[in-house]
C-alpha cells in the first residue's frame, strides 16, 4: 500500500470536528457583534483548542498575556516615539526582555512580539499611523473571543463527550 505511512492519530476526529465548529462559530458570529473579519479570533481557537481542560487553560492564559503586553508594549512605543524601524525595534526589544526577565512568563512568549509588529506595521503604512489604537483593541477583543470559543468547546467535550468516548466506543 503505497500510504501505509499515514495513520489518523488518536484525537484527529475530535481535533478536525473542534476547530471546523468553532472556526464556523467564529466568522459567522463574530461578524454579528461587528467584527467582520475575525482572522486573529479563528489563529486564536486553533492555538488553544485541545481534548485536555488543563491544557487549554494554559494556552488561553498564554495567548491573553502575550496578545495584552504585545500590544500595550506597541501602543506605548507609537505613543512615545511614533512610527518607525527604531521604534520597532525598541518595542520588540522589549516585548521579549519582557518575556524573558518575568518568572514563569507562558510559554509562547513569541507571540508578544509578533503581536508588535503585526501593530506597528500598522502605523507604518502607507496610510500612516491613527488606527493602531482600534487595531491594537480590535486583535485582543478578537483574540479573547476566539479563546474563549475554545475554551468553552473543551470545557464542552470534557464535560460530556469524553465520558462516552471514555465508555469503551471505539475513538
Amino acid at each position: 500500500m503505497p500510504l501505509a505511512f499515514i495513520t489518523p492519530r488518536r484525537n484527529a476526529a475530535l481535533y478536525l470536528g473542534n476547530i471546523l465548529l468553532g472556526s464556523c462559530i467564529v466568522w459567522f458570529g463574530l461578524p454579528a457583534l461587528g467584527m467582520p473579519a475575525p482572522y486573529w479570533a479563528l489563529i486564536s481557537l486553533i492555538f488553544i483548542i485541545e481534548p485536555d481542560i488543563a491544557q487549554a487553560r494554559a494556552n488561553f492564559r498564554a495567548r491573553l498575556i502575550n496578545t495584552v503586553s504585545g500590544s500595550v508594549i506597541a501602543c506605548l512605543c507609537l505613543l512615545l516615539l511614533g512610527a518607525g524601524f527604531g521604534a520597532l525595534l525598541l518595542a520588540l526589544g522589549l516585548a521579549v526582555l519582557l518575556a524573558m526577565l518575568v518568572e514563569h512568563y507562558p510559554a509562547n512568549w513569541r507571540l508578544a512580539p509578533v503581536t508588535v509588529v503585526i501593530l506597528m506595521s500598522a502605523a507604518m503604512s502607507p496610510h500612516g499611523p491613527g488606527q493602531e489604537w482600534q487595531l491594537a483593541l480590535l486583535r485582543v477583543l478578537e483574540v479573547l473571543a476566539g479563546s474563549v470559543v475554545a475554551l468553552l468547546q473543551t470545557l464542552l467535550y470534557a464535560r460530556w463527550l469524553a465520558p462516552v468516548l471514555e465508555d469503551g466506543r471505539p475513538e
